[in-house]
Protein backbone atom coordinates (compact mmCIF):
# COMPACT_ATOMS: atom_id res chain seq x y z
CA UNK A 1 0.00 0.00 0.00
CA UNK A 2 1.42 3.45 -1.05
CA UNK A 3 1.30 5.96 1.77
CA UNK A 4 -1.97 8.02 0.83
CA UNK A 5 -3.65 4.77 1.23
CA UNK A 6 -2.17 3.99 4.85
CA UNK A 7 -3.39 7.58 6.06
CA UNK A 8 -6.57 6.92 4.66
CA UNK A 9 -6.73 3.91 6.47
CA UNK A 10 -5.36 5.71 9.42
CA UNK A 11 -8.42 8.08 9.55
CA UNK A 12 -11.10 5.29 8.13
CA UNK A 13 -10.12 2.29 11.24
CA UNK A 14 -9.63 5.39 13.57
CA UNK A 15 -13.09 6.50 12.88
CA UNK A 16 -14.79 3.26 12.97
CA UNK A 17 -12.68 2.81 17.04
CA UNK A 18 -13.58 5.54 17.89
CA UNK A 19 -17.70 4.87 17.20
CA UNK A 20 -17.20 1.62 18.31
CA UNK A 21 -15.93 3.25 21.82
CA UNK A 22 -18.56 5.48 21.87
CA UNK A 23 -21.14 3.16 21.50
CA UNK A 24 -21.41 1.55 25.13
CA UNK A 25 -19.66 1.60 28.51
CA UNK A 26 -16.47 2.33 29.44
CA UNK A 27 -16.46 -0.54 31.96
CA UNK A 28 -17.41 -3.40 29.24
CA UNK A 29 -14.82 -5.88 28.69
CA UNK A 30 -12.60 -6.23 25.89
CA UNK A 31 -13.15 -10.04 24.78
CA UNK A 32 -10.18 -10.00 22.38
CA UNK A 33 -8.31 -8.38 24.56
CA UNK A 34 -7.65 -10.52 28.45
CA UNK A 35 -8.24 -8.26 31.64
CA UNK A 36 -8.92 -5.32 29.50
CA UNK A 37 -12.08 -3.13 29.47
CA UNK A 38 -12.97 -0.31 26.91
CA UNK A 39 -11.47 2.69 28.92
CA UNK A 40 -8.18 0.64 29.04
CA UNK A 41 -8.53 0.07 25.14
CA UNK A 42 -9.19 3.55 24.63
CA UNK A 43 -6.32 5.17 26.65
CA UNK A 44 -4.11 2.63 25.02
CA UNK A 45 -4.91 3.95 21.77
CA UNK A 46 -4.67 7.70 22.68
CA UNK A 47 -1.36 7.29 24.09
CA UNK A 48 -0.65 5.48 20.81
CA UNK A 49 -1.67 8.26 18.40
CA UNK A 50 -0.11 10.85 20.70
CA UNK A 51 2.94 9.44 20.72
CA UNK A 52 3.56 8.68 17.60
CA UNK A 53 2.06 12.07 16.94
CA UNK A 54 4.76 13.92 18.63
CA UNK A 55 7.52 11.65 17.11
CA UNK A 56 6.67 13.01 13.67
CA UNK A 57 6.47 16.31 14.44
CA UNK A 58 9.82 15.88 16.14
CA UNK A 59 11.49 14.24 13.13
CA UNK A 60 9.59 17.38 10.65
CA UNK A 61 11.00 20.16 13.02
CA UNK A 62 7.16 20.99 13.70
CA UNK A 63 5.86 21.93 17.60
CA UNK A 64 4.47 19.50 19.01
CA UNK A 65 1.22 20.01 19.89
CA UNK A 66 -0.23 19.33 23.59
CA UNK A 67 -1.59 16.41 24.41
CA UNK A 68 -3.35 16.13 28.02
CA UNK A 69 -3.12 12.88 30.01
CA UNK A 70 -6.36 10.67 29.49
CA UNK A 71 -9.56 11.53 31.86
CA UNK A 72 -9.27 8.09 33.69
CA UNK A 73 -11.47 9.41 36.44
CA UNK A 74 -14.10 11.10 34.07
CA UNK A 75 -15.55 8.04 31.76
CA UNK A 76 -17.62 11.39 29.77
CA UNK A 77 -14.53 12.84 28.30
CA UNK A 78 -12.16 10.27 27.31
CA UNK A 79 -14.24 9.52 23.97
CA UNK A 80 -12.94 13.84 23.02
CA UNK A 81 -9.92 13.00 24.59
CA UNK A 82 -9.81 10.22 22.43
CA UNK A 83 -11.02 11.50 19.12
CA UNK A 84 -8.51 14.39 19.75
CA UNK A 85 -5.46 12.16 19.80
CA UNK A 86 -6.18 10.63 16.11
CA UNK A 87 -7.08 13.52 14.71
CA UNK A 88 -3.73 15.09 15.81
CA UNK A 89 -1.95 11.97 14.72
CA UNK A 90 -4.23 11.91 11.39
CA UNK A 91 -3.13 16.00 10.73
CA UNK A 92 0.65 15.01 11.40
CA UNK A 93 0.88 12.01 9.33
CA UNK A 94 -0.95 14.12 6.00
CA UNK A 95 1.72 16.76 6.86
CA UNK A 96 4.63 14.37 6.58
CA UNK A 97 6.15 12.82 3.52
CA UNK A 98 6.70 9.35 3.24
CA UNK A 99 9.96 9.47 3.22
CA UNK A 100 11.14 11.97 5.65
CA UNK A 101 13.53 10.43 8.63
CA UNK A 102 11.87 10.02 12.10
CA UNK A 103 12.76 8.25 15.11
CA UNK A 104 10.88 4.15 14.83
CA UNK A 105 12.17 1.22 17.07
CA UNK A 106 12.72 -0.65 13.99
CA UNK A 107 16.18 -0.64 12.50
CA UNK A 108 15.13 -0.89 8.83
CA UNK A 109 12.94 2.03 8.42
CA UNK A 110 13.35 5.49 10.24
CA UNK A 111 10.91 7.04 8.27
CA UNK A 112 7.47 8.54 8.33
CA UNK A 113 6.34 5.91 5.87
CA UNK A 114 6.82 3.13 8.53
CA UNK A 115 5.09 5.25 11.56
CA UNK A 116 1.86 5.55 9.00
CA UNK A 117 1.93 1.68 7.91
CA UNK A 118 2.33 0.96 12.11
CA UNK A 119 -0.57 2.80 12.70
CA UNK A 120 -3.03 1.47 10.30
CA UNK A 121 -2.48 -1.73 11.32
CA UNK A 122 -2.36 -1.28 14.87
CA UNK A 123 -5.94 0.46 14.95
CA UNK A 124 -7.00 -1.77 12.64
CA UNK A 125 -6.51 -4.62 15.23
CA UNK A 126 -7.49 -2.35 18.14
CA UNK A 127 -10.70 -1.15 15.89
CA UNK A 128 -11.87 -4.79 15.72
CA UNK A 129 -11.30 -5.04 19.38
CA UNK A 130 -13.32 -1.76 20.58
CA UNK A 131 -15.84 -3.36 18.42
CA UNK A 132 -15.90 -7.26 19.93
CA UNK A 133 -16.92 -5.63 22.95
CA UNK A 134 -20.24 -4.40 21.00
CA UNK A 135 -20.82 -7.05 18.96
CA UNK A 136 -20.46 -5.32 15.55
CA UNK A 137 -17.12 -6.23 14.47
CA UNK A 138 -16.40 -5.83 10.98
CA UNK A 139 -13.30 -7.48 8.89
CA UNK A 140 -10.03 -5.66 8.12
CA UNK A 141 -10.58 -4.57 4.21
CA UNK A 142 -8.93 -6.91 2.06
CA UNK A 143 -5.94 -4.96 1.39
CA UNK A 144 -5.01 -3.45 4.20
CA UNK A 145 -5.11 -6.68 5.76
CA UNK A 146 -2.67 -8.38 3.24
CA UNK A 147 -0.30 -5.40 3.93
CA UNK A 148 -0.76 -6.49 7.61
CA UNK A 149 0.00 -9.83 6.62
CA UNK A 150 3.25 -8.79 5.62
CA UNK A 151 3.90 -6.19 8.47
CA UNK A 152 3.97 -8.87 10.70
CA UNK A 153 6.48 -11.72 8.94
CA UNK A 154 8.61 -8.56 7.78
CA UNK A 155 8.43 -6.05 10.56
CA UNK A 156 7.10 -7.08 13.75
CA UNK A 157 8.65 -10.74 14.10
CA UNK A 158 11.61 -9.50 13.04
CA UNK A 159 11.43 -6.69 15.85
CA UNK A 160 10.67 -9.45 18.59
CA UNK A 161 13.10 -12.53 17.64
CA UNK A 162 13.22 -14.04 21.25
CA UNK A 163 15.18 -17.38 22.20
CA UNK A 164 12.53 -19.86 21.66
CA UNK A 165 13.35 -23.13 20.12
CA UNK A 166 11.82 -23.17 16.63
CA UNK A 167 10.77 -26.59 15.02
CA UNK A 168 11.66 -25.87 11.50
CA UNK A 169 8.21 -26.79 10.63
CA UNK A 170 6.06 -24.24 7.62
CA UNK A 171 2.86 -22.70 8.38
CA UNK A 172 0.79 -21.95 4.99
CA UNK A 173 -1.83 -19.12 4.78
CA UNK A 174 -4.01 -19.47 1.99
CA UNK A 175 -6.09 -16.83 1.52
CA UNK A 176 -9.41 -17.18 -0.12
CA UNK A 177 -10.04 -14.03 -1.74
CA UNK A 178 -6.64 -12.85 -3.21
CA UNK A 179 -5.42 -16.33 -4.37
CA UNK A 180 -1.88 -15.29 -2.14
CA UNK A 181 -0.58 -17.89 -0.15
CA UNK A 182 2.51 -17.08 2.94
CA UNK A 183 4.49 -19.84 3.52
CA UNK A 184 6.11 -19.01 7.44
CA UNK A 185 9.12 -21.46 8.19
CA UNK A 186 9.24 -21.18 12.02
CA UNK A 187 13.05 -21.66 12.50
CA UNK A 188 15.26 -21.07 15.35
CA UNK A 189 17.23 -17.72 15.22
CA UNK A 190 14.16 -16.42 12.49
CA UNK A 191 10.96 -16.44 10.86
CA UNK A 192 11.34 -17.69 7.00
CA UNK A 193 8.45 -15.91 4.51
CA UNK A 194 8.00 -17.13 1.45
CA UNK A 195 4.98 -15.38 -0.60
CA UNK A 196 3.60 -17.71 -3.35
CA UNK A 197 -0.28 -17.50 -5.23
CA UNK A 198 -2.30 -20.52 -5.12
CA UNK A 199 -1.88 -21.65 -8.64
CA UNK A 200 2.07 -22.94 -7.86
CA UNK A 201 2.00 -26.55 -6.54
CA UNK A 202 1.65 -26.60 -2.85
CA UNK A 203 4.55 -27.69 -1.12
CA UNK A 204 4.64 -31.29 0.44
CA UNK A 205 6.67 -30.71 3.36
CA UNK A 206 3.95 -27.72 4.63
CA UNK A 207 3.18 -28.93 8.23
CA UNK A 208 -0.31 -26.74 8.45
CA UNK A 209 -2.41 -25.27 6.18
CA UNK A 210 -4.95 -22.80 7.08
CA UNK A 211 -7.17 -21.20 4.99
CA UNK A 212 -9.92 -18.13 4.78
CA UNK A 213 -9.92 -14.37 3.82
CA UNK A 214 -7.23 -12.54 4.13
CA UNK A 215 -9.07 -10.36 7.07
CA UNK A 216 -9.51 -13.72 8.89
CA UNK A 217 -6.03 -14.89 8.29
CA UNK A 218 -4.29 -11.61 9.64
CA UNK A 219 -6.83 -11.70 12.67
CA UNK A 220 -5.59 -15.35 13.12
CA UNK A 221 -1.91 -14.08 13.20
CA UNK A 222 -2.94 -11.67 15.89
CA UNK A 223 -4.62 -14.25 18.23
CA UNK A 224 -8.33 -12.57 17.38
CA UNK A 225 -11.33 -14.87 16.41
CA UNK A 226 -12.24 -14.71 13.26
CA UNK A 227 -15.34 -13.46 11.68
CA UNK A 228 -15.90 -16.89 9.69
CA UNK A 229 -14.74 -20.21 10.27
CA UNK A 230 -11.13 -20.61 8.71
CA UNK A 231 -10.06 -23.95 7.26
CA UNK A 232 -7.38 -25.73 8.96
CA UNK A 233 -5.50 -29.14 7.96
CA UNK A 234 -2.63 -30.30 9.28
CA UNK A 235 -0.53 -29.93 12.52
CA UNK A 236 -2.62 -27.59 14.93
CA UNK A 237 0.43 -27.16 16.99
CA UNK A 238 2.46 -25.76 14.27
CA UNK A 239 -0.24 -22.63 14.79
CA UNK A 240 -0.08 -22.54 18.67
CA UNK A 241 4.26 -22.67 18.23
CA UNK A 242 3.32 -19.24 15.89
CA UNK A 243 1.58 -17.67 18.84
CA UNK A 244 4.50 -18.34 21.10
CA UNK A 245 6.63 -16.63 19.11
CA UNK A 246 4.33 -13.72 18.38
CA UNK A 247 1.80 -12.11 20.77
CA UNK A 248 0.41 -8.53 20.28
Amino acid sequence: MDHSSLVAAVRTEAGGLTFAVEAGGMEDLVPTCAGWEVRDLAVHVGEFCGFWGHVLCEGAGRPKPAFPDPPTDHDDELVPWLADACAMLISELEATPASTPVWTWFDSDHTAGFVARRCAHELAVHRYDAQSSRGICAPVPAELAADGIDEVLDVLVSARQASLPGSGRILSLRSTDLGAEWLVTLDHDQVGVERRTQDEPPREDTNLVVSGTVSDLELTLYHRPTLSPVDVHGDYTVLEEWHRRFTF
